[in-house]
Parts: structure tokens; sequence; C-alpha cells
């Protein structure tokens, strides 16, 4: 149990570390900007972490938690665990529409994909927590809570769901890339692709190995295991995902200063004192 518990402080670690890395940039690009959907969905993504995250520390390494709190925490890290992936596959969707040029088609079945995904999702994790039993450890010495029973199919559907609704988002990024990638490779583009293929290819693994641990965590040490991994797959899809708007923002942020020199020069050069001040 001991190693669990360094995994989760790991996880605390990363998520502390990444708001000190992305702090400034957070602040310069997104707290500085008018109030929108995208930066709606950042926040949101960003700091729900706070509360449901350190509830699995909490429950994990505490000596001696009743049975209905641990009932009352479960069912409280599985639905932040629910809102804080679903918002981070909303991001997802609204980088996909950006990439196809801002066609309503595209957000439109995106958009239903993720509706439908989400609303599966709602069914099965309210079957789940149903199912859930908790029950002291069968052991003495053992904190934190004990799962002693629960559906798996019910925990590792929305994981199967989230896995395809990546994997179709994927699909049609490669299909733009194949079709208009040679055509354009400006910052903005290539951010935009490289961030869609690492966020992939890193929850893609990740999800498996959730899915693999929750089919197989029938005893103690890897049900606690499968636990804790849950908790990283919240984290990452947060960090992630937040990271994608940033990066947007900041490749954007960059192109319109380089237009804004790429005036001035043009008024030093064409238009004479006088406009160079207005530039300014």
């Amino acid at each position: 149990m001991d190693e669990d518990n360094t995994i989760i402080y790991y996880y605390q670690v990363v998520r502390v570390f990444d708001y000190a890395l992305t702090f400034n940039l957070e602040i310069s690009l997104i707290w500085r900007s008018k109030w929108t959907l995208p930066k709606f969905l950042f926040l949101l993504s960003r700091y729900s972490t706070v509360f449901d995250v350190p509830l699995v520390l909490y429950y994990t390494i505490t000596p001696v938690v009743s049975v209905q709190h641990c009932a009352q925490l479960h069912e409280g890290v599985t639905w932040g665990t629910v809102l804080g992936i679903a918002v981070a596959e909303a991001i997802l969707v609204m980088r996909t529409y950006a990439l196809s040029g801002a066609r309503r088609s595209v957000l439109i079945i995106f958009t239903s994909i993720w509706v439908t995904g989400v609303s599966a999702t709602i069914v099965f994790v309210v079957l789940f927590v149903k199912s859930a039993v908790f029950k002291l450890p069968p052991l003495p010495g053992i904190p934190g809570c004990y799962l002693a029973a629960a559906n798996k199919a019910d925990v590792v559907l929305p994981f199967i769901i989230v896995l395809i609704n990546d994997t179709l988002i994927m699909a049609y990024t490669l299909y733009l890339g194949i079709k208009n990638y040679r055509h354009a490779r400006t910052p903005l583009i290539v951010t935009l692709y490289r961030d869609s293929i690492t966020y992939y290819v890193f929850l893609c693994i990740a999800s498996l190995l959730n899915v693999f641990m929750l089919l197989n965590g029938m005893k103690l040490p890897k049900r606690a295991l499968a636990q804790i991994f849950n908790a990283f797959i919240r984290v990452m899809h947060s960090v992630l995902s937040a990271r994608v708007i940033l990066h947007i923002r900041e490749v954007e942020q960059k192109r319109l200063e380089s237009e804004r020199d790429d005036t001035a020069f043009s008024a030093v050069q064409f238009e004479g004192r006088r406009t160079v001040q207005t530039e300014i």
C-alpha cells in the first residue's frame, strides 16, 4: 500500500508542477481574455481536479474510514472523474472543429458523438455506483477504503467509450493532416496536429492499461492499483486538455505580434513618421 500512496503523491506533484510551469501563460492568455466557451472549459478542466483528486488521496491513506463514508467519497470521486474527462473531451471536439476550418457539419457530428458518449457514461456510472459495495479491509493494518464488489462492466465501458471517441477524433485528424498538412505548414497548424497526436497516443495507451487493470483487478493490490490509475487518467486529461488551449493561444498570440511588427516596419518604410507614432 505504501507504493500505492507514493503513486498518488506523484499525481499530485505532476498536477502542481504543471500549474507552476504554465501559470504565467494562463494569466496572460486566459485570465486576461474575454469570457468564451473555450475559456470556461479550460478553467473547469484545469481546476476541477482540486476538488475530487485530493479525495482519492484521502480515502486511500486514511487509517480508518467508515463504510458509509467510503461509499460517499467513492461516489464523489467517480462523478468528478466523469465531469473532468467529459470536459477534456469537449475541448478535443472544439480543437477538431478548428482543424476542420470551422465546418459546421464537423461540429454537429462530433458534438453528437460527445453527447451520446456522455449520456451512455452517465447511465453506466449510475449503475456502477449502485453496485459498489464497501467493507472493512480483510487484513489488519490496511488503510483507506476497501471496494469489496462492483459491476466491472459498468466502470469499464465508460473508458471504452472515451477510447472510441478519441480514436474517431484522431482518425479524422489524420485524414485532415494527409489532405491539408502539406499545403499549410503554419505554426498554428503544426501545433494543432502535434498536440492531437501526442494527446491521443498517450491517453490511448493509458486508457488501454486502465481497462486491462479494471478487468483483472479482483485481488486487493490490483483493485487498489486500478482505482489509483483512474486518478491518473483524470489528472492527465486535465493537464493535456488545458495545454491544448494554452498552446493554441500562445501560437496565435505570437502570430498576431509578428503581424503587428510587420505592420509597424512597413509603416516606417512607406508611411512616414506620423504613421509610425500611430502604430505604436
